[in-house]
């Protein structure tokens, strides 16, 4: 399986402050149905038939658990008593990896900035980054 088989499958969060968004998604999450890396065009379905192109640097996917955890205990005395709970909550559902529970991460990080900054990533920089995006199906 190649990289763009693994991305097939993966949640994104189109990213919030996506200025220029023609079927105007931002904050909302989505699914990649296809993905052309070599020309940085993602095709991501929101259900009911409904699917837009993206870049990748307008997406945003969770970071893998470890991180997010590592991050958390890190940060913690920045963190509010709150955020810190959520992004607990997140790195454990990511842990397991499963649509349903990337999805309920997902929501988690949707609400608030810091959440977000803290357990999201660009899928921009995730490829950069090597990352493995495959998720559990």
């Amino acid at each position: 399986m190649n990289r763009t088989d693994d991305l097939t499958g993966t949640l994104v969060l189109v990213h919030p402050d996506l200025q220029d968004d023609p079927a105007n998604r931002q904050n909302h999450i989505g699914m990649i149905t296809h993905a052309d890396i070599a020309n940085d065009n993602f095709i991501v379905s929101f259900g009911k038939g409904e699917q837009a192109l993206y870049s990748s640097d307008a997406l945003l996917i969770l970071k893998p658990a470890n991180d997010i955890y590592r991050d958390l205990l890190s940060h913690q005395k920045e963190l509010e008593k709150a955020d810190f709970k959520a992004l607990f909550q997140i790195s454990l559902l990511q842990e397991h990896g499963t649509s349903g529970q990337n999805k309920s991460a997902i929501m988690l990080a949707m609400q608030n900035d810091i959440l977000r900054s803290y357990s999201m990533f660009t899928l921009e920089d995730a490829l950069k980054a090597g990352q493995n995006l495959a998720i559990e199906r």
